[in-house]
């Protein structure tokens, strides 16, 4: 195209008019002849060798004053300059020249980074990450030189891929080391892309920027918006009823993984193999050099992992936000030093995309996996032509092709930013009508549980007139229907055993589940790798299912795919109308102790039904249950669960309450009526009861008696919250999860 060929027009020419001698001047008559000006600049201008009365004009800035010297304002934002100036020969000398800087932000342009950080939140939650691909078109479509816009969408970047790196760590889904490894050749390839982008700049000033830039983002949209809009009908045809196949990785990626070259050699946890760090060079280069590019290095990387070097497709795009944390904080350093980094717009729009990410998240938990996909390639695709429409506008400026007519141009680039603004419009409309049409549907829920909850109120209140020697508490709910919840990891292995022993017990039923956390940007590119992991995790499932068939226990099985896995795990009891939830808990040291997962956090915050935590060396044998009363119908709940548990054990029950110390004497002569009244109910039933009142931090206390009596199981209750709050329970039943040693089981209804 002549882009890398040829130089640009910067500097002067003169030109006369045809009834006019023609005139010819050897050195510039403007002074200063090659002006450096940023945006809003005011500079002094001169020319010489011109007669009689003098006309300028500026493309884009503002002239002031008149005559052979006059005083030039800037534009408000980076571009292309050009003054002409005629004399009354009509003699006509041009100065072309390159205005940098920063954009001027106004309040409509600050909101308009905020809607489009938000929108690219939105999709980028939606589709599990890569929103950042409609971010820099946006900052362009408002004037930001291509360049400037990279830069900046990459320091919004690469703290967010920091935190979700972190987060899917703690899944076990990121390979560190091959992520590093990675991301240092990434670092290079975003050093080598930055620099061609700056020379690029340097040569063809901002009209080129703009051209690579726009070229690169029409070539890798239709590639990847056309794969992605493809798999979405063929899902929707197919009506989700894609079965499962065994999976065998690429003849390429076997291959890479055979080659031995000595002293290169490295084992990478996800590849379950060594390969030559010689393979990862390129691949990571090339992922760095898309980066400094479009500001989304993905596109490669996530593929390159998948197909070249056999990762599995969960492990691959977490490991890829290692890189993109990598690569993004060199990149952001690089162009900074080059001064194209706009840290306003950076952190206007991450202020936007920090909100809009949660809602994005939240909505596809209410759509099928076929509209996340087409709401992501009808994107892709309407950006696509966003860009392509700018192509020729760049051409003609840059002398490419035959000049563009102002009224061509206006079409074509009101077209471009239309277009930019329905794809934007259509997928926030979209991912919007999924989230209000779910809360609505879960509000109608909520208002019948709060019509049950009222009336269950009331008869709480009634109890709690009645004397110690009362025996009526709040009714629970069965422990028959199971749910096990496994992610094939150790921490899971005392939840497998103790749910099929609670079937057993009860005599009920028992469902077992895996959830896998997938990403559909990039699920979209690697369908067999995933059915790999699907297979891999059913496999597991069905050792499950033999051993409760063992025990004279049914047992069906069922995999889930979703980007929160809490939202799959409340959907699937909320299916099969679950009792009781078994989750297991990671053996959390230090710190970490007095946090349970967030995944554990969360079902048991917004769970309708009991959740039973079960550490990874824990078993419940019926030695003693330890039931925490503090008087409120949730304690109330707590020990009609803990009843239903000792006659399934014929296990004899620890009934505490706790006052703090410095509540001592308040709180006693109460906390006793308390120990009295769920005591006669607890003999009332026919179960062996010892009652103690403690004194203390309650959690503390309660985890110390639980160990000194040899408890294998704790009850306590859970606060049914609403709002943030349900993703959150009380200090106490928190600090018991993540510090006890046995079973904890969540009683909440």
């Amino acid at each position: 195209m002549g882009l890398l060929l040829c130089l640009p027009t910067i500097g002067w020419s003169v030109a006369q008019e045809p009834q006019a001698q023609p005139s010819t001047l050897t050195n510039s008559p403007f002074e200063p002849a090659n002006p450096k000006v940023e945006t809003l600049d005011e500079i002094m201008l001169k020319i010489s060798g011109m007669t009689g009365d003098i006309v300028w004009k500026a493309s884009k800035g503002e002239i002031l004053g008149s005559g052979n010297e006059i005083t030039y304002i800037a534009p408000g934002k980076p571009d292309k300059e050009i003054i002409t100036v005629t004399d009354a020969t009509g003699k006509v000398a041009t100065l072309t020249f390159e205005v940098g800087g920063f954009l001027e932000l106004h309040l409509k342009d600050i909101l308009f980074l905020f809607i489009v950080g938000f929108i690219g939140g939105l999709v980028s939650g939606f589709i599990g990450s890569g929103g950042a691909f409609v971010l820099t078109p946006a900052m362009m479509s408002m004037g930001v030189p291509a360049i400037m816009a990279v830069a900046s969408n990459m320091c919004h970047k690469f703290p967010k891929a920091l935190v979700g790196s972190i987060k899917r760590a703690k899944y076990g889904q990121v390979d560190l080391k091959l992520g590093l490894i990675m991301g240092i050749s990434a670092e290079a390839g975003v050093l080598y892309g930055a620099s061609i982008q700056t020379q690029i700049k340097e040569a063809f000033g901002d009209v080129g920027s703009n051209l690579y830039v726009s070229f690169v983002f029409v070539v890798v949209l239709a590639i990847v918006g056309g794969y992605v809009l493809r798999d979405a009908i063929k899902i929707y045809k197919q009506s989700d009823s894609v079965g499962a196949k065994e999976h065998e990785i690429t003849k390429l990626a076997r291959w890479v993984q055979s080659v031995n070259i000595p002293g290169t050699m490295m084992y990478f946890p996800s590849l379950g193999t060594k390969i030559s760090v010689l393979f990862t060079i390129p691949l990571g280069f090339a992922t760095g050099m898309l980066a400094a590019t479009i500001a989304v290095g993905g596109f490669i990387g996530v593929p390159a992992m998948m197909y070249v070097l056999g990762a599995p497709g969960l492990m691959a795009s977490a490991t890829e936000l290692v890189i993109a944390f990598v690569m993004g904080m060199g990149g952001t350093i690089k162009y900074a030093l080059d001064g194209f980094v706009d840290i306003r717009l950076a952190m206007v729009i991450l202020a936007g995309s920090l909100f809009g990410v949660q809602l994005g998240a939240i909505g596809t938990t209410y759509v099928k996996d076929f509209m996340v996909k087409m709401v992501m390639g009808v994107i892709m695709i309407l950006v696509l032509f966003s860009r392509g429409l700018k192509v020729p506008v760049y051409l003609s400026e840059m002398g490419e092709i035959e000049p563009l007519s102002e009224t061509t141009i206006s079409i074509l680039n009101y077209t471009s930013f239309g277009m930019l603004i329905f794809a934007l419009a259509t997928g926030a409309i979209i991912i919007l009508y999924a989230l209000i049409k779910g809360y609505m549907k879960h509000a109608k829920e909520e208002a019948l549980a709060e019509e049950f909850s009222i009336a269950q109120a009331t008869t709480d209140e009634e109890v709690e007139t009645f004397p110690a020697s009362a025996i009526q508490l709040s009714p629970t709910g069965r422990l028959k229907n199971v749910l096990l919840v496994s992610d094939k990891s150790e921490a899971s292995r005392g939840a497998e055993s103790e749910a099929i022993k609670l079937v057993q017990r009860t005599d009920g039923r028992l469902s077992a589940m895996s959830v896998l956390m997938i990403n559909p940007e990039h699920e979209s590119l690697a369908r067999q790798l995933i059915e790999a992991e699907d297979n891999s995790s059913i496999a597991h499932l069905e050792t499950v299912q033999k051993s409760a068939e063992k025990a004279g226990v049914n047992c069906d099985i069922n995999i889930r795919h979703g980007i929160e896995i809490y939202q799959e795990i409340l959907e699937e009891a909320e299916r099969k109308q679950i009792d009781v939830i078994v989750m297991g808990r990671r053996g959390y040291t230090g710190l970490k102790r007095l946090m349970m997962g967030s995944n554990t956090a969360k079902v048991i915050g917004h769970a309708q039904c009991n959740i039973l935590v079960v550490p990874k060396f824990a078993k419940i044998e019926g030695k003693r249950i330890l039931v925490a009363v503090d008087g409120s119908r949730y304690g109330d709940i707590a020990a009609n669960a803990a009843v239903k548990m000792a006659k399934y054990l014929h296990a004899p029950i620890l009934l505490v309450s706790v006052v703090q110390s410095e509540l001592k004497e308040k709180r006693h002569i109460e906390t006793v009526e308390i120990i009295k009244r769920v005591e006669s109910f607890i003999k009332q039933e026919g179960v062996v009861v010892e009652a103690q009142i403690l004194s203390g931090r309650p959690a503390m206390s309660i985890i110390e008696i639980a160990e000194n009596k040899g408890v294998d199981l704790i009850v306590v209750g859970s606060h049914g919250r609403t709002g943030l709050d349900r993703i959150l329970m009380g200090s106490v039943s928190d600090r018991i999860i993540g510090y006890a040693q046995c079973a904890i089981l969540v009683a909440k209804a």
